[in-house]
């Protein structure tokens, strides 16, 4: 019997479309399963987020300078599309998802959509090496791999935002170990500080994020009022940051184009009431003359985090624009448990109180109150993944620091001291004087083995526009600030100094 090869076609046509369909329903019914299980409400924050954002649906969500905004009505009703989408696809709940791409409003579409389907998204630095994400890929055994970028070992299966992010199945045949797949509602895999070559896979739940952004909101206090300065990269800084404002119904301004010129366009129009930065983004606003106090004249909360605020920053932004700077410590494992809000000068570095929800230990401390910092409570993460090791009641930071009227300093990681004769230097103690030096504009100090001694401190040291610097009248500055002992026994100029992913000084 003859059979046309259109009717066949017709029939494979049927085949595929019915698949989307199955896959599309199925989605349906885990939402329905997720969202009301008979027993027990299962947490998604992309619920959460729908549920409030009744409050200020006509409001504005994100805007980017020399961008369209967009409101929260439209975003949510493009985060509902792509997730139907990304179901149809085949997108299940505990599936590992790579998102590797710059920061837009259309990445916080696709994280929602991810994160909707209750999928899990592993965000990667948009500065990684090919090389590198393949690896990373394999060895945290993503599924998914959602890019702006083109790969030609991976076959497309679908293009989305205007052929702007690809979408790749990079391994349909993927197994995940019971323990993991036992998991409630997993929802981000985040790296620890590191090279993602050696850092660990963190595990957060939707659960963690719902109660770490309240956590943290103890404090900060975002509403719908707020217009939010967003200056970091979302691969490091969503979770406790982005998904709290969305929750809050917040304006977030998206401020890293052109930085630090292109904030005039943005901050002109959206003038901030909150800002999240790192101190480079801070110092890089001192230290433009185009950008007048003016411009920030609305801040109520300048919140420092990446890496830990010294005092000169702190002063030069308050000298400029009469707003101090909050450093918060926030760490992958536990979410962001101290954020400081006293600024007289003994205090401006300290990380705060503890906040209410979380509990501190300082363990084995010293003559001088220093030891190491334990912390726990709610918001935690629940495992690391590679290899698999569950987490125990107290998170052991890696920090030492200790306390004063309540309020947690950090002296340095545990692994970076350098043991000189017997006595602990801490680098970053070293660091923030150095860079208080004129001309200095970065610093790294770390040891040197030697025979006698244990350890010797040695500095390198970034000059700005490349001078030369007077290593007498270097030393008399630190012999200002320092004990003898910690002044480093050598100086090095440097050209660069190397740093992780997420811009911290790479240390070993």
């Amino acid at each position: 019997m003859f059979f046309p090869f259109t009717a066949y076609l017709r029939i494979i046509q049927n085949q595929c479309i019915n698949k989307k369909k199955k896959n599309y329903l199925m989605h349906q019914k885990r939402r329905d399963f997720y969202m009301t299980s008979n027993q027990q409400q299962r947490d998604n924050i992309v619920d959460v987020i729908r549920t409030l954002f009744k409050q200020r649906e006509d409001g504005v969500a994100v805007s980017r300078a020399n961008h369209d905004s967009i409101t929260y009505s439209e975003l949510l009703k493009k985060v509902e599309k792509q997730e139907n989408k990304l179901a149809e696809i085949g997108f299940k709940p505990h599936d590992r998802v790579a998102l590797f791409c710059e920061d837009s409003v259309e990445y916080i579409v696709m994280a929602l959509a991810i994160l909707g389907t209750n999928a899990v998204i592993v965000p990667v630095s948009p500065s990684l090496s090919s090389n590198e994400l393949v690896s990373l890929c394999k060895r945290i055994k993503v599924r998914y791999l959602v890019s702006e970028k083109e790969f030609k070992n991976y076959s497309v299966i679908s293009k989305e935002h205007n052929d702007k992010l690809y979408i790749y199945n990079i391994n349909k045949d993927i197994k995940y170990s019971k323990e993991y797949m036992l998991v409630d509602s997993p929802a981000f895999i985040r790296f620890s500080s590191g090279t993602t070559g050696t850092s660990k896979g963190v595990l957060l739940t939707h659960r963690a994020i719902i109660d770490r952004t309240a956590a943290a909101d103890a404090i900060l206090n975002i509403s719908s009022t707020d217009t939010i300065g967003w200056f970091l990269s979302m691969s490091f800084h969503f979770v406790v940051s982005i998904l709290l404002f969305l929750q809050k119904g917040a304006h977030i301004v998206l401020a890293q184009d052109n930085f630090p010129a292109g904030i005039l366009n943005s901050f002109e129009i959206n003038k901030p009431t909150f800002m999240y930065a790192s101190p480079f983004h801070y110092n890089m606003l001192v230290t433009n003359n185009n950008i007048s106090k003016d411009i920030l004249s609305d801040v109520r909360m300048a919140v420092v985090t990446a890496v830990s605020l010294n005092k000169k920053t702190d002063k030069d932004f308050f000298k400029k624009f009469k707003i101090h700077l909050s450093q918060a410590y926030g760490i992958i494992e536990v979410g962001l448990p101290f954020i400081n809000n006293r600024f007289d000068d003994e205090y401006v570095c300290s990380v705060g109180k503890i906040l209410p929800g979380y509990d501190l230990k300082i363990k084995k401390p010293d003559d001088n109150g220093q030891g190491d910092i334990l912390l726990r409570g709610k918001g935690m993460y629940h495992a690391y993944i590679s290899p698999w090791k569950k987490r125990t009641q107290w998170f052991d930071t890696g920090d030492i620091g200790y306390l004063k009227e309540s309020y947690l300093f950090i002296s340095g990681r545990s692994k970076n001291v350098i043991n000189f004769a017997g006595m602990k230097i801490f680098p970053e103690e070293v660091e923030e004087v150095l860079l208080t030096y004129d001309n200095i504009a970065e610093a790294r100090v770390y040891a040197q083995q030697h025979d006698l001694y244990g350890q010797l401190p040695i500095a390198e040291l970034v000059m700005k526009d490349n001078v030369k610097f007077d290593i007498l009248e270097l030393k008399k500055h630190c012999l200002k600030k320092l004990d003898t002992y910690k002044i480093p026994k050598e100086f090095i100029q440097v050209e660069s100094i190397k740093k992780t992913h997420s811009n911290k000084i790479m240390r070993t």
